[in-house]
């Protein structure tokens, strides 16, 4: 009997389209989600609670209950198939079930590209096994070939119903759009190496049509007065009472002054001092970041006190980045949490041009500027670079400090090449050891999932 109006199909797609993609309590938590742990296995993240050593300097084994946690999500794929079919025969018009089609198709081939990200194929269920639970067959993981057609299949069907974006009040501000599912096919492609379509999918989403822009002053991206801007191409919809975030609390040492005061402060992520240094003098974006500070009892904190007094900002800088939210409570923001921005698109489709050219190209330069001059920061001249490979690196260089904590870093590292050196990098200066691995580019396959496959289910390479 459910679904059989349109009112029980939004509910439905709603509810399982959606629910893994929350800040709350979905993949994109900020206390331990897809983003934060990405970025704190990178040469960016340091944390006051040592618990995370293992995840900060390249030392997890296949037990890691940080990385396990992200394959639980992978069930919400089944619910997805199971809801396509189920809204298969509900009276609607072509238009409206092309869009919760849409929207469910997004969904699968984000979700699969978030795991095939992180652990490489999986297991997917297709419908008739689905539909026959008692029989409990095991699933293989795909082929790699299997899961790169399952990824831009889902991604390409959706992308050719939805509506290009939606604009600050829209009614369906929120839900997923053809700018959703192409900067996720574009991730995907820079992912697998494929630069031409990189490329004309980067081109696609500068299109007019989507409607995209960069806000003027990066510290306004992240405020509540400028949720919903231009430059947002998704983010978790947070308000009171509904859904909200704890980054606040997770990033405040406890005696930095705030207004209000009554803010809880827990001070645990950090930006490790060694990456702090890269950034330029004087750019914008270290206006996000706390380096120094007077606490509440008087006290000086910066790196020269604290990394030998064992202080506050021991083990990094603050990540603020987002503002206060006026209206909280004292844990609970209600900004938008932004997964993706349009200043990824450009970046990425400044990569694909000049690996594309193999060559120093005005365009990919001019790019790229766009990022740096609302850094604050010098133009690029075509003439400053010696070759496609010393752009490639000023890109990469430029993305880490414009997305720090936004969850780029690890893709982009091992885009490059380059995951193991940082790791490296960043445990020496920290005076810790490191275990990290060409293998460990993949997390592991949890132990319960490699037991329950019965030898189907095989493990990574390397653990």
């Amino acid at each position: 009997m459910f679904p059989a109006t349109e009112k029980d199909v939004n509910a439905l797609v709603t509810a399982n389209a959606y629910g893994v993609f929350r800040v709350s309590s979905g993949m994109f938590n900020v206390a331990d989600g897809i983003l934060l742990v990405s970025d704190l296995m990178t040469d960016i993240g340091e944390c006051t609670w040592r618990q995370w050593t293992p995840i900060l300097y390249g030392r997890w084994q296949v037990d890691n209950s940080y990385l396990s946690k992200q394959y639980s999500y992978l069930k919400f794929m089944s619910s997805m198939t199971l809801t396509l079919d189920r809204i298969e025969l509900v009276s609607l018009s072509e238009a409206i079930k092309a869009q919760y089609v849409g929207e469910l198709k997004c969904a699968r081939g984000w979700l699969a590209f978030s795991m095939y990200d992180l652990f490489g194929p999986v297991p997917v269920a297709d419908l008739e096994t689905l539909k026959d639970p008692l029989a409990e067959r095991v699933i293989p993981r795909l082929t790699e070939e299997e899961m790169h057609d399952f990824i831009e299949t889902n991604l390409l069907e959706a992308a050719a119903v939805l509506p290009y974006s939606y604009k600050k009040g829209d009614a369906g501000y929120g839900r997923f759009t053809k700018g959703l599912a192409n900067t996720v096919l574009l991730k995907f492609y820079m992912m697998t190496k494929q630069w031409e379509k990189a490329e004309a999918i980067g081109r696609e989403l500068m299109d007019p049509n989507y409607g995209y822009g960069l806000v003027a002053n990066y510290a306004d991206i992240f405020t509540l007065e400028n949720e919903k801007n231009i430059e947002t191409i998704w983010a978790a919809n947070c308000l009171p009472g509904y859904q909200e975030h704890r980054w606040m609390p997770h990033v405040f040492p406890n005696d930095y002054p705030t207004d209000p005061p009554h803010i809880v402060k827990w001070g645990g992520f950090k930006i490790a001092w060694s990456y702090f240094r890269t950034f330029e003098e004087n750019d914008l974006r270290k206006e996000t970041i706390i380096s120094e500070y007077v606490g509440t009892g008087g006290l000086e904190h910066n790196e020269e006190i604290d990394v030998p007094t064992n202080g506050r900002l021991r083990y990094g800088a603050v990540p603020l980045k987002y503002g206060i939210d006026p209206n909280t409570s004292g844990e609970n923001s209600s900004i938008d949490w932004i997964i993706y921005r349009y200043a990824d698109v450009l970046t990425l489709l400044s990569e694909a041009i000049t690996r594309n050219n193999n060559a120093v190209t005005q365009e990919a330069v001019d790019l790229l500027n766009q990022i740096r001059e609302r850094a604050g920061l010098m133009r690029y001249m075509v003439s400053d670079f010696e070759s496609a490979d010393h752009l490639l690196e000023r890109i990469l260089t430029e993305r880490g400090h414009e997305f720090f904590f936004e969850g780029v870093r690890r893709q982009d590292l091992i885009r490059y090449g380059k995951y193991v050196e940082a790791i490296k990098d960043k445990s020496q200066a920290a005076g810790e050891t490191t275990l990290i691995s060409e293998s460990m580019e993949r997390y592991p396959i949890p132990p319960r999932v490699i037991d329950e496959g019965k030898g189907v289910i095989e493990q990574n390479l390397g653990y």
